[in-house]
């Protein structure tokens, strides 16, 4: 149906009114002359319906034969569009360079997508690719992707590997993070394993050096646990890298403080917005410039233009400065303490890593404004560092 009224469009239609008393035999010497008419009805004594435009001249010997007066309703199409804007030549120059324009900017990179990421951020890697010349506003033709692909490993560490995919004006990136490796332990340097923390040796397992300390003895924090000089034979002291895993019973104790007394940032209300087109790579302001006073939030966001369904090479990006005020808020002791507890977690985290916690306690009290939060654990966990032997030149 669809295939039928594009064609009807593009022969155009002319949409007619036959009156007369022999109406019958005007349509069926129509129909003998192959003339197909459609969408037609009787209104009174006359008679409407549409043909194609280029066999309205042949109706008319039919309609004087019959007898009948032949006049259009209306008109439609291709053909009569064409007619009534024929002599509007700036509208056919425009719609030329228009055409001229799309086929040049289609050999530019318009866009550059980033997908497969989660911890390296989508700026991070555009901004690599701008560096190697894979951008919008970049020649199409001039990207070279295999060479691409082979400077973007380099100069992004983070990932194992990385494809270029490019369609149309979108350059589709794909790529793959890789895990970090485990640091490098340099075998030359001598060193010793000392007691990171106060504690009782648990398990002690040493790969390298001599151990000075057991499992069951009490270490003080810097205590040597696994030497690296060793005497050889003839008395002599040689250095060597001492290597060992300690996990040992400690009890150490951290402490948050949270004030009563702080300071929020609320919204006023009040909102600065600024726009800009941005367009193969470059981004034209379109506001007047003035300050905005602090402090403020800003949230970001752009929008392609879009025309006929297709992505233009322009976006609108927009800019919402949110103005904020400093209020200040007194906190309760419950209020203080959910504040302290959801740091202390984090403090966990970061100071005591992978321990087994064995027992804990917390304490709280509120000292000259201040909601301080204790805990003591008894955990066990590694305390085994590496620590140079720095010897004396000879």
């Amino acid at each position: 149906m669809f295939i039928l009224r594009l064609l009807r469009y593009l022969q155009g239609t002319v949409r007619f009114r036959a009156q007369g008393v022999f109406v019958e035999r005007f349509l069926n010497l129509l129909a003998r002359d192959r003339i197909p008419v459609w969408d037609g009805r009787k209104r009174g004594d006359a008679y409407e319906g549409h043909v194609r435009a280029g066999s309205y001249r042949r109706m008319r010997r039919h309609a004087k034969k019959a007898g009948i007066k032949l006049s259009v309703v209306d008109k439609a199409g291709l053909p009569f569009q064409r007619r009534k804007y024929r002599k509007r030549r700036g509208l056919l120059v425009g719609l030329l360079l228009f055409g001229v324009f799309l086929a040049v900017m289609s050999g530019f990179i318009w866009r550059v997508e980033v997908g497969g990421n989660e911890k390296v951020e989508d700026s991070e890697v555009i901004a690599a690719l701008e560096r190697i010349g894979v951008k919008p506003g970049a020649w199409r033709s001039s990207i070279n992707v295999r060479e691409c692909e082979r400077m973007a490993m380099l100069q992004l560490r983070e990932i194992s590997w990385i494809a270029l995919n490019i369609e149309g004006s979108t350059v589709h990136v794909e790529l793959s993070e890789s895990m970090p490796p485990p640091p490098m332990i340099d075998p030359d340097i001598p060193c010793n394993v000392v007691a990171g923390a106060t504690g009782q040796i648990v398990k002690l397992q040493v790969f390298a050096g001599q151990a000075l300390l057991r499992e069951g003895d009490t270490v003080m924090a810097g205590d040597i646990i696994v030497s690296g000089i060793k005497e050889d034979r003839l008395g002599q002291n040689l250095f060597r890298h001492a290597l060992a895993s300690v996990r040992a019973r400690v009890e150490p104790e951290l402490t948050v403080e949270v004030p009563l007394a702080q300071t929020e940032y609320r919204q006023t209300g009040d909102t600065r917005t600024r726009r800009y087109i941005q367009s193969l790579g470059f981004d034209l302001p379109f506001f007047l410039p003035r300050g905005i006073p602090a402090p403020y939030r800003v949230e970001r966001s752009s929008q392609p233009v879009t025309v006929l369904g297709a992505e233009m090479p322009v976006s609108i990006f927009r800019e919402d400065y949110i103005l904020m005020e400093e209020v200040p808020v007194t906190c309760t002791e419950e209020q203080a303490k959910q504040l302290a507890l959801t740091e202390l977690a984090a403090l966990e985290k970061a100071r005591l890593g992978d321990a087994d916690i064995l027992q804990k306690s917390m304490t709280a009290k509120v000292e000259k404004g201040v909601f301080v939060l204790t805990a003591n654990y008894t955990c066990i966990m590694e305390i085994g560092m590496e620590k140079e032997i720095f010897q004396e030149a000879q």
